[in-house]
C-alpha cells in the first residue's frame, strides 16, 4: 500500500509531482498472468530529470513466479543477463540456497523460467546485479517501544552514496558508465507463498538484494559499510553461502524476531562480495543487535541493545573496537566516528519518549549534503504498524544547490 505525505516539502515536490502523474498513468497491474502471480508496479518519486526514479513494486504469488517477474523486469529495464560462473561454483550455489535458503532457490527457478535457457555449465540464476556498488555509508537507529511516544518500536535510517556516475568513480571502463550510481531503486513489497511478507528497499541486486526493510512480523534490518581499518578480502564474485547484501532479506523472510535473528546468523554460511559489512536488526518486542564479523570471517560479534535506543554508523563498535562514544579516542576524527558522536548527543538530550519528528531531527543531524555524497533516503520503519515512511534526494536546483526532496512517502504491509 503506498500513501503520499503531504508535509512542508511541497515546493520541492511539484515538479516530481509532475513527473509522478505523468508516468503512473501508464502504470498498469500487468498480473496475474498465467502463473498466477499479482504484480503491479508504480513510479512514486522523481522522474527522467530528477537524480533517480523511485518504483514501487508489489507482487504476491509463489516464490518462482515473483522470481520470473523480477528476472522479466532486470532484463527489460536494466539489460540484466545471467552471469557465467565456474561451473562447480554455480552447482555449489545453487545447492546452498536449496538446504539453507530454499525460498531464494524457488526465486531462481523463476530466472531460469523466464531466460529460458539451459543453465548447465556455468550460468548463474540465483542473482540480478544491476548498477552494483563497492561501498555503503549510512547512520541507522532503532528505538524500542519504551523510547517512542507511540510505543511503537521504531527504526530510523539514512542512506548516503556519491551522486556521480558510475564512470567517475571506477573510471571510463565501467560498464554503463554514463548511468548515475543509484538512478533505480524500488520499494519492493513481497507477499510469497513461502516465507514472511517484506517491506524493503532494493537498488542493486533485484533478486536477493535488501538494504532496509521490515517484515509482517514486525522484525527491522539495515546493512551498512563496516571500515574496519583492517586488511579486508572481499570475494569480488558470487560463491556458496549468502553475501552481504542478501543478509537482509534473509532475515526478513525467515525470521520473526530477534531471537530467531540471533540463532540464524550465528551459523549461517556468509561472505563478503566486495566490502565487510555489519547489519542491525531490530524487532518489535524492543530488542535489537548489530551483527558483526572479522575481516577474516573467523569471528562473529554480536552487540546487544540492551533495551535502549542502539544506533551505528560505518565502524565497528563490538567489545575489542568501539563499543562506546567515550571508548573513541579523540584523535580519531573520521567522518563516521562524527556522525556516531552526534547521534549519541542527538538522542540523549531528546525527550525520553521520542516522536517521530524526534527521529527525522536526529537523522537529520547526521545528513550528508555537499561534496560528492548525498543522503539519498530516509526511511524510518514502524515495526508495529509495519509501515515505511521514505523520503527521497531528487537532486538539485538553483544556484545555491537547493536539494530537492520527495517528501516522506508512506508504506504499508497489508495485514
Amino acid at each position: 500500500m503506498y500513501v503520499r505525505k503531504h508535509r512542508n516539502h511541497l515546493m520541492w515536490m511539484l515538479p516530481a509531482l509532475t513527473v509522478v502523474a505523468a508516468m503512473t498513468s501508464l502504470a498498469v497491474a500487468l498480473e496475474p498472468d498465467v502463473k498466477g502471480l499479482q504484480f503491479s508496479e508504480r513510479v512514486v518519486a522523481g522522474g527522467p530529470s530528477d537524480y533517480m526514479t523511485v518504483r514501487h513494486l508489489k507482487l504476491r504469488g509463489s516464490q518462482r513466479s515473483i522470481g520470473r517477474k523480477l528476472a522479466a523486469i532486470a532484463q527489460s529495464r536494466h539489460g540484466v543477463t545471467p552471469m557465467r560462473f565456474d561451473p562447480d561454483v554455480a552447482k555449489q550455489r545453487l545447492e546452498f540456497y536449496k538446504s539453507t535458503y530454499p525460498m531464494h532457490y524457488e526465486r531462481a527457478q523463476g530466472v531460469k523460467d523466464h531466460f529460458g535457457t539451459t543453465f548447465d555449465g556455468g550460468l548463474d540464476p540465483t542473482a540480478l546485479a544491476y548498477n552494483l556498488p563497492p561501498n555503503l555509508s549510512c547512520s541507522v537507529v532503532y528505538y524500542p517501544p519504551s523510547h517512542t511516544a507511540s510505543g511503537h518500536a521504531m527504526f530510523s535510517r539514512n542512506y548516503d552514496w556519491p551522486i556521480g556516475t558510475w564512470a567517475d568513480m571506477v573510471g571510463p571502463s565501467a560498464q554503463q558508465n554514463n548511468r548515475r550510481t543509484t538512478e533505480d531503486p524500488y520499494v519492493i513489497e513481497v507477499y510469497p507463498d513461502r516465507g514472511y511478507a517484506s517491506l524493503y528497499l532494493c537498488a542493486y541486486e533485484m533478486l536477493g538484494g535488501c538494504f532496509d526493510g521490515v517484515n509482517s512480523e514486525g522484525l527491522t534490518v539495515a546493512i551498512l559499510v563496516n571500515n574496519s581499518g583492517s586488511l579486508a578480502t572481499p570475494t569480488n564474485a558470487w560463491r556458496s553461502g549468502l553475501s552481504e547484501i542478501e543478509i537482509g532479506r534473509y532475515l526478513l523472510e525467515t525470521c520473526a524476531n530477534v531471537d530467531e535473528a540471533r540463532k540464524a546468523l550465528q551459523s549461517i554460511e556468509f561472505y563478503y562480495a566486495f566490502v565487510p559489512c555489519h547489519h542491525i536488526i531490530g524487532d518489535r518486542d524492543g530488542n535489537s543487535f548489530v551483527w558483526e564479523y572479522s575481516t577474516n570471517l573467523e569471528r562473529r560479534y554480536f552487540v546487544e541493545g540492551k533495551g535502549g535506543p542502539q544506533w551505528v554508523t560505518n565502524h565497528p563498535i563490538h567489545e575489542k573496537a568501539y563499543p562506546t562514544v567515550e571508548s573513541i579516542p579523540p584523535t580519531l576524527t573520521s567522518d563516521s566516528f562524527a556522525r556516531f558522536r552526534r547521534l549519541h548527543e542527538e538522542i540523549n538530550k531528546a525527550p525520553v519518549k521520542r516522536s517521530t519528528e524526534d527521529m527525522k531531527h536526529a537523522n537529520r543531524c547526521v545528513q550528508r549534503s555537499g561534496g560528492p555524497v548525498r543522503t539519498l533516503w530516509h526511511s524510518l520503519y514502524d515495526c508495529h504498524d509495519k509501515s515505511l515512511d521514505i523520503d527521497f534526494y531528487l537532486g538539485e536546483k538553483g544556484a545555491k544547490g537547493q536539494e530537492k526532496r520527495s517528501g516522506y512517502l508512506h508504506f504499508q504491509l497489508e495485514h
